[in-house]
């Protein structure tokens, strides 16, 4: 599920060149944006005011279309714009194009400079929310592994496809368990002391259910510690952590049949459930910040934190959203200029601050406005 590699993310940061172009722009999973081409649209209306900028320059129309084709060519691409995420980013420069597709929406934008406008991708890049979800049922178990953009399903080797894949036996390694042939399975067998295929009450299920998290366990969870959501109908939940051997099972659950369920759906109740979890590390930095906030540790003064962060001095970086503070910053000479409006050779300082800070270790927040530190702009804690 990853978006887009360390290596590809540093590659946008350490470019340079004379015409580096950045759009971006929301698209549509479905509807009528896509019926209507209305995505491919707004990304030729991109590309038409980025030729035209490249015109006030001076370029030459050859140089322009050159630097243009690969733009041209994925908006003629009717199969890519039939099959969008939420928001996609598309970088060209002089023999250089990528393309990503982001599943969250970003704001519609296209940027020309030296360098590429990577600040919107940094929840791509910076965000470590995991967890994993286990669907669970009478008749299967599915094991998903999720972070903040999506879900998706883990084949668990040996990992029981229902009750009927688990039966009660005299010996089986010490377990106590027998599987039928079914997934995993070895052979076939009659219950012992059960009936003929019926496991149905509360000691069964138990069994079961410890059959299962012995296998994730062994397979996948013996060294994580990140959350598991539980889905099931809503009396399997206790039975299942009471057998659980995880640690980190999240105290909600999603309840309900979800068998028949979409990834989609899943995904979304999951991270509804997990979304105070997973802000716990911003707001500990945030609370960090505000503790130190009268020392030399901390700043919200654009002056200071932009060129700490080309020196590895900052331990998190808070950055507003949708903002930018243009100018130059020559770090040879620690000379910073900030301008009240872009002149020409500026660069979004936001933009820089972020991507060197990323590169020098340190934790990049991207937050709205009334959640920055005195609703600056930039503030910074720092590491000295």
């Amino acid at each position: 599920m990853e978006l887009i590699s360390k290596e590809e993310f540093t590659e946008l940061i350490n470019y340079q060149g004379d015409n580096c172009i950045s759009i971006y722009i929301p698209t549509h999973r479905s509807g009528v944006e896509v019926n209507e081409k209305q995505d491919a649209i707004h990304f030729k209306n991109a590309l038409q005011a980025v030729n035209a900028d490249l015109q006030n320059q001076g370029l030459p129309s050859q140089v322009i279309e050159d630097l243009l084709r690969p733009g041209f060519e994925l908006y003629s691409n009717e199969i890519f714009w039939n099959n969008q995420l939420d928001g996609l980013a598309v970088f060209l420069a002089n023999g250089f194009s990528k393309v990503i597709q982001l599943p969250f929406s970003v704001n519609e934008e296209q940027f020309l400079n030296h360098t590429f406008y990577i600040s919107p991708l940094l929840p791509a890049i910076t965000n470590k929310e995991e967890f994993y979800l286990l669907v669970i049922s009478k008749q299967d178990a599915k094991f998903y592994q999720g972070n903040a953009f999506g879900l998706q399903r883990l084949e668990v080797e040996g990992l029981p496809n229902g009750m009927d894949d688990v039966i009660h036996f005299e010996e089986k390694e010490g377990r106590q368990l027998f599987r039928q042939g079914s997934k995993g399975g070895t052979g076939t067998a009659g219950f012992h002391g059960h009936g003929e295929g019926q496991l149905d009450d509360k000691a069964n299920l138990g069994i079961y259910f410890q059959e299962v998290d012995k296998t994730l366990f062994s397979e996948v969870l013996h060294d994580k510690n990140i959350p598991l959501v539980l889905a099931g109908v809503e009396y399997l939940i206790p039975i299942y952590k009471g057998v659980s051997k995880y640690n980190n099972i999240a105290e909600e659950a999603i309840t309900g049949n979800q068998e028949h369920e979409s990834q989609l759906v899943l995904f979304n109740k999951a991270r509804q459930i997990l979304e105070p979890y997973f802000k716990q590390e911003t707001k500990k930095s945030l609370q960090n910040y505000y503790n130190q906030i009268s020392t030399a540790s901390t700043s919200s003064m654009p002056e200071k934190v932009i060129p700490a962060s080309f020196y590895a001095q900052i331990s998190d970086l808070f950055i507003c959203k949708g903002e930018h503070i243009w100018g130059k910053f020559n770090m040879d000479e620690n000379k910073l200029e900030i301008h009240a409006q872009k002149q020409e050779g500026d660069e979004c300082l936001l933009n820089m601050a972020a991507a060197q800070t990323y590169i020098n270790g340190g934790a990049v927040h991207l937050l709205e406005k009334e959640q920055m530190p005195k609703e600056s702009t930039i503030a910074a804690f720092m590491r000295f």
